[in-house]
């Protein structure tokens, strides 16, 4: 039967394979099929660990199950992914722990939850492809079906996999023409590799759980040892108590820091490595006293109040919140009640969450009702959400450049997230779009990774979301300049997509790195190269020069020409003064669009 473990002893176990990946993080972020600096795949994979990990940190000195913690930190990272790489891995883990949720970590159980992790991946995934992490998750899935034949342990299963995802993971430039053609594995890929790896080094150094202690038992030897440690030196080594402290397999506490304890308790009862000198084994006793003492303020697995329940009741029939606590109070503890008019917020911990509605209902609406199990940590709405909607239609933009936000909003965007650096989470955007209290919103990204996190977040909104899927953000431009609100909402989607891709564009960057582009150019690092339909078209180690050329070939008489400056660029003045001596017939704007990775848009019109 599974035991509890502590959330503490857990969370610094997935903080170590956080660890591992962060350590790797630039390696997989340079793995980009164009040599452009904007590759995010280690990063993404980073953040949505660690969004997961913040999380849990809510239900720290708590214990649940090992399966219970597998699901509801899965739920944490796929409400925290960010790009493909942070969803896809979280659809695996949101499949795998959809099936250990019973804590049932046999080889066949661990078997099936990769093959669900890997079918949740794989179906959560829109125009799936070889040659990416999607390929790294069933090579798992099938090379664990394989060793299963010849190994017990599902932790030596999973050590004898990285071998051959290694393998996969090499071949995946054959799977995948444009992978090839960059001269790159698949970043994605990779990063499943790697994460693979981390867990391997946490199940190889500590093994996650077969044959640990329980809580509860390392609690009452904690407890016995602060008892009988209290006795004088001489009197506790006669106890049966220190004989047991004397014999005790080590490798059976999971728990660092009690282990450490224990063995320092084990060298003053036998004079291992303290010399006999009184003073110093008194030190040490007291300093073993002072941290028992400490760990068993730390640990509380015994959670008396199950449920955290949250309500906001509108009541004219209740005059304040002592005659509300009155009412309520006797159902639980951490009782907090804050009222605005007529409204009261309400948030307690309780085992009877249903028989507080009950209490309440007849005294009013409950506009808003939450319980989260706090040992399951799963949130479960008992009645939905009341959106009082202030708006029938509104546009929500993504953007990473300030320049872009500020264009966007003159241009009627109603609300833009400004996302920086770093992409936005799937909670971010639904917050955001939550947060316009729209009935229908059309909804466009500057990047097409974002989509797959949006798309998530859209199924957790209570608005209508229509996603336009854009990539860049001149289409978001296009997008706002043919746009109208005067249109019903239906007719808005159809323009918007209508108008994403009406104005040609290039993008001129500077490379990280040498590629071999479609046309046979080679672009060395540092030079400068021009992206055109999503492919590179000229290359030239002068910013100017390549801009001139650029326009030249690109322009095709075209009336109006005009550069937005990214964040690379934004020391830089005077492109536009000599562009205009090169081509005085045609007219030239700039903006500031303060993008992170391409030091100008130019866009032909």
């Amino acid at each position: 039967m599974a035991t509890e473990i502590d959330v503490n002893e857990i969370n610094e176990r997935i903080e170590n394979i956080h660890r591992y990946l962060n350590k790797h993080k630039e390696y997989l972020n340079s793995l980009n099929v164009f040599p452009v600096p904007d590759g995010d795949t280690g990063l993404n994979m980073v953040l949505t660990l660690q969004g997961a990990m913040a999380n849990m940190k809510n239900f720290e000195n708590q214990s649940m199950l090992p399966g219970e913690y597998l699901k509801n930190f899965a739920e944490q990272m796929l409400l925290n992914s960010r790009g493909c790489s942070g969803v896809i891995l979280s659809l695996f883990m949101q499949g795998f722990a959809e099936v250990v949720k019973n804590s049932d970590f046999s080889k066949q159980n661990v078997y099936r939850a990769i093959e669900n992790g890997y079918r949740n991946a794989y179906e959560g995934t829109e125009n799936p492809r070889e040659g990416t992490m999607l390929t790294l998750m069933r090579a798992l899935k099938e090379k664990y079906a394989e060793l299963m034949k010849e190994e017990e342990d599902p932790i030596v299963i999973i050590s004898k996999t990285i071998p051959y995802l290694k393998e996969v993971l090499n071949q995946t430039p054959e799977m995948l023409p444009v992978l090839k053609q960059a001269g790159v594995i698949d970043s994605g890929g990779a990063g499943f590799v790697v994460f693979i790896q981390g867990i391997n080094r946490e199940l190889q150094h500590n093994g996650f759980g077969t044959n640990g202690l329980s809580v509860p038992t390392l609690l009452k030897i904690g407890k016995a040892t602060r008892k009988h440690i209290k006795m004088r030196l001489s009197k506790f080594k006669n106890t049966p108590f220190a004989h047991l402290i004397s014999n005790i397999d080590f490798s059976r506490i999971q728990n660092s820091r009690l282990q450490e304890i224990l063995q320092n308790v084990r060298k003053i009862t036998t004079n291992l490595s303290v010399n006999n000198h009184v003073n110093s084994k008194k030190t040490l006793q007291k300093r073993i006293i002072n941290e028992l003492e400490e760990i068993n303020n730390l640990w509380n697995p015994d959670i008396k109040q199950k449920y955290c329940t949250e309500f906001v009741l509108e009541s004219d029939k209740i005059a304040s919140k002592e005659q509300l606590r009155e009412m309520i109070s006797a159902f639980g503890d951490s009782l907090i009640i804050i009222q605005a008019g007529n409204k009261f917020k309400v948030h307690i911990h309780t085992n009877k969450p249903d028989d507080i509605f009950d209490r309440v209902q007849p005294y009013g609406e409950l506009v808003f009702t939450k319980v989260d199990d706090m040992k399951k940590q799963h949130r479960n709405f008992i009645s939905d959400d009341v959106i009082d909607y202030r708006r029938d239609k509104s546009i929500f933009c993504i953007v990473s450049g300030k320049g872009f936000a500020e264009i966007l909003q003159k241009l009627g965007a109603d609300d833009i997230l400004c996302y920086g650096k770093n992409k936005p989470s799937v909670d971010q955007l639904a917050k955001g779009l939550d947060n316009l209290q729209a009935k229908n919103i059309i909804a466009a990204a500057d990047d097409g990774d974002i989509l797959m996190a949006l798309k998530y977040a859209v199924s957790l909104c209570k608005s209508n979301v229509y996603i336009v899927e854009s990539d860049n953000p001149i289409a978001l431009i296009g997008m706002m300049m043919g746009i109208s609100k005067d249109y019903d909402i239906m007719t808005m989607f159809e323009e918007a997509m209508k108008n994403i891709n009406t104005i040609p564009f290039c993008g001129i960057a500077r490379a990280n790195r040498e590629v071999l582009a479609d046309n046979e150019m080679t672009v060395r690092k540092n030079d400068y190269f021009a992206v055109y339909k999503k492919k590179i078209v000229l290359s030239n180690p002068n910013m100017e020069e390549l801009a001139v050329e650029a326009i030249r070939q690109l322009a095709n008489g075209c009336g109006l020409v005009t550069l937005y400056k990214g964040l690379p660029s934004r020391k830089e003045n005077g492109l536009v003064d000599r562009l205009k001596e090169q081509f005085p017939d045609t007219d030239f704007e700039e903006y500031y669009g303060g993008q992170y990775n391409y030091n100008y848009y130019i866009t032909f019109e």
